[in-house]
């Protein structure tokens, strides 16, 4: 392992650490006949009443952050002393094509939001080109996706730069 993938290695384990201290909750709604629905990010160790864990929604951000890590081990890795990329082109690499999967699978609302009577909440992330093109995106996830996309990036970014030669 080279100083690159330990460094990759330590922004993927604290994404994972950020997001098991602050998973996705769902709430039970009386008035919309009980169904759970997107509630909010919350802090695991506060006291939540009437919500829960929305651990599908929690398991595709933990298997989103182990894929980016896996292949940013692979972009990173030496063979023979020098590397097959350089480090500062893998991340931008890899942002951008984040940043294409985020744009081409969006989180949208329900058709209840639509609307506007019984207000927003998270519905799925669907195909943007698909049957579900007329539905309104759920712009807070999607706001937070590109926002983490680019925290995430911009911090490699500065991790990985050259060493001055003096």
């Amino acid at each position: 392992m080279n100083r690159s993938q330990a460094l990759l290695l330590v922004v993927a384990l604290g994404n994972v650490v950020l997001m098991l201290l602050f998973p996705p909750y769902d709430s039970l709604s009386m008035w919309r006949g009980g169904s759970p629905t997107f509630d909010a990010f919350y802090f695991v160790f506060d006291r939540h009443f009437n919500k829960f864990v929305n651990a599908d929604l929690l398991f595709v951000e933990l298997y989103w952050v182990l894929a980016n890590a896996a292949v940013g081990w692979l972009l990173l890795r030496t063979s023979q002393g020098s590397a097959i990329m350089s480090r500062r082109s893998a991340t931008l690499l890899v942002a951008a094509a984040n940043l294409a999967l985020i744009f081409l699978f969006p989180p949208y609302e329900n058709y209840g939001s639509t609307t506007r009577i019984a207000g927003t909440w998270f519905d799925g992330f669907y195909f943007v080109f698909g049957d579900k093109w007329q539905r309104r995106f759920y712009l807070p996830l999607l706001y937070l996706e590109v926002l983490l996309v680019l925290i995430n990036s911009a911090l490699l970014w500065l991790l990985f730069r050259e060493k001055r030669k003096n």
